[in-house]
C-alpha cells in the first residue's frame, strides 16, 4: 500500500501559536544560572521582551544544558526531506471528506511494532505524546519504552527505555508539559518520574497527610499543575505535581475506579466509583472546599473506567458487565440521573479502557478478559464497525487503548505484552 500524502508538516515541539505576538517579562524568581542565560545587558530596565526573543533564549538555554534537542523529540532529516517533497507535489494537497464514513473503517496493522523490545509482562498503559510522533508504553515489569511512530515500522523506531526496580506499573501519565512521565504501582506508596530529555529517574513521595498505601491509579491535569491520587478509603488526594504539596481531599460515595481531569479545565475532575456513581469535582482555591456534583451512571452496578472527549461534548463510562454508556457532557452537569445518548453492548466482560479520538468521531473500547474484545465505535451513527478488528489481525487481551493527537494511529496494549499499533487511513495526520 502506498504512503498517504502528508497534509501538514510537523512543527517543533516547543512552538505554540498562542505565544506569538506576546510581550513577556523575564521572571524575577528563577535560578541564578538560568537568569544569566535569559537576561542581556542591552535589555531595557523593565525587562519586557518580545515573545519570540524570549522563547529563543529559552530554547538556547535548553540546548546548552542538554546538548541539543533530545533524540526522542527530534524528527529525522529523512522524514523532513520526505515531507518537504510531498508538500511540493500536488498530491500533498488532496482534499478529503472530514466526516468519517459509518460503514467500514480502513486500518492497517503495523506488524511487529515492538519486535525485539517485547517483554512478557502485561502492558498497562499506552500514551501518544501530544506534540511529537512518539508512543510511550508502560508495563507490569516496571518498563517504560518510547517508540517513534510512522506509517512504516523502521529499525530505528525504538528510541529509549527505562526500568523501575520492584515497581510494576499500573498507571502512567505524561506530565511536565510533555517532558516527563509519572507512574504509579499498587506495590509501592510512592510514584516514579522519568524525564525523557535527561533520562533521569526521580522518586515522588506523597506528603504525610496522604495515607501510606499502594497507588493503583492517579491523574494529571492537562497543564501538569495538579496530580490526583485515588485512595483506598473513598477519598481522592489532590497534590501539586511538582512540589507534591497536599492541596485538598475529595470525599466520594465509594472508592474511585478511574479519574480524569477535564481536558480544558485543570481544576475539574471526573471520577467514577465502584458503585457506578460519577462525581464531578472542582478544586477550589487554597483553604476552600472542592465543589461537587454527583450523578448515577445509567444501569451500572460496578463502574470500571471513563473517558471524556477533547472538547467535553461526550462522556463515556464502562462497567463490569461490558456495557459502555455514552452521554452528552453537558447533560451530566445538570442532572443527577442523566440519560445516555446511546450505549455499546458489544463487549460482554468488564470494560478495561475507553478512548475518544480528537474530534470525537471515533471511540475505542476494550476488555482484557477475552481475546479480540476491542471495538471501534462510529459516534455519530452510534454503531460499531463490523470490519474491526479484522479476522486475520487478531488482538489478544486488550488492556489499554489510546489515539494519536490527530487520530491517525490507534495503540492497543495487551495483557500478554503484545503491542498493536493501527494506522487509521481516514485521518491523515499523527
Amino acid at each position: 500500500m502506498s504512503k498517504r500524502p502528508v497534509i501538514e508538516s510537523e512543527k517543533a515541539a516547543w512552538h505554540d501559536e498562542d505565544d506569538d505576538h506576546l510581550v513577556v517579562s523575564v521572571p524575577k524568581k528563577v535560578k541564578k544560572t538560568l537568569k544569566v542565560e535569559l537576561k542581556r545587558t542591552t535589555d531595557e530596565e523593565h525587562g519586557e521582551l518580545d515573545s519570540k526573543e524570549y522563547i529563543g533564549r529559552l530554547q538556547a538555554a535548553f540546548k546548552k544544558r542538554h546538548g541539543g534537542t533530545p533524540k526522542w523529540a527530534a524528527a529525522s532529516a529523512e522524514d523532513e526531506d520526505e515531507e518537504g517533497s510531498l508538500l511540493k507535489s500536488a498530491a500533498g494537497y488532496l482534499a478529503k471528506d472530514v466526516k468519517l464514513p459509518k460503514t467500514t473503517i480502513h486500518t492497517t496493522l503495523l506488524k511487529d511494532f515492538n519486535i525485539g523490545h517485547r517483554f512478557n509482562r502485561g502492558i498497562t498503559s499506552v500514551k501518544f505524546h501530544r506534540t511529537r510522533p512518539v508512543l510511550i508504553v508502560g508495563d507490569q515489569g516496571g518498563n517504560i519504552q518510547l517508540f517513534k511512530v510512522s506509517s512504516e515500522v523502521k529499525k530505528d523506531h525504538f528510541l529509549q527505555s527505562a526500568t523501575f526496580t520492584k515497581f510494576p506499573i499500573d498507571c502512567m501519565e505524561i506530565a511536565g508539559q510533555g517532558h516527563t512521565v509519572i507512574c504509579s504501582s499498587t506495590r509501592q506508596e510512592y510514584l516514579m518520574q522519568y524525564n525523557m530529555d535527561t533520562r533521569q529517574i526521580t522518586q515522588l513521595k506523597p506528603p504525610n497527610t496522604v495515607p501510606k498505601q499502594g497507588v493503583r491509579f492517579f491523574a494529571v491535569s492537562h497543564d501538569s499543575q495538579f496530580l490526583a491520587i485515588a485512595g483506598h478509603n473513598s477519598h481522592v488526594y489532590v497534590l501539586h505535581s511538582t512540589s507534591m504539596e497536599h492541596i485538598t481531599t475529595i470525599s466520594l460515595p465509594a472508592n474511585a475506579t478511574c479519574i480524569k481531569f477535564f481536558p480544558s479545565h485543570s481544576r475539574e475532575m471526573w471520577i467514577i466509583c465502584q458503585t457506578g456513581q460519577v462525581v464531578i469535582a472542582t478544586i477550589g482555591l487554597p483553604g476552600s472546599k472542592a465543589a461537587q456534583h454527583t450523578f448515577t451512571d445509567d444501569g451500572a452496578v460496578h463502574g470500571t473506567t471513563l473517558a471524556i472527549s477533547q472538547h467535553g461534548d461526550y462522556f463515556s463510562t464502562g462497567s463490569d458487565t461490558g456495557i459502555v454508556n455514552v452521554y452528552s457532557g453537558h447533560s451530566c452537569r445538570d442532572s443527577s440521573t442523566p440519560t445516555p445518548l446511546f450505549n455499546v453492548s458489544n463487549l460482554v466482560t468488564s470494560v478495561s479502557s475507553i478512548a475518544f479520538n480528537s474530534d470525537a468521531q471515533l471511540m475505542a473500547v476494550c476488555s482484557k478478559v477475552k481475546e479480540n474484545h476491542i471495538r471501534l465505535v462510529h459516534v455519530a451513527s452510534q454503531t460499531t464497525f463490523k470490519n474491526f478488528p479484522e479476522r486475520n489481525g487478531k488482538v489478544t487481551h486488550a488492556s489499554c487503548v489510546d489515539f494519536s493527537p490527530k487520530g491517525g494511529y490507534l495503540a492497543v496494549g495487551n495483557d500478554d505484552g503484545r503491542l498493536h499499533v493501527f494506522n487509521i487511513h481516514h485521518f491523515s495526520e499523527y
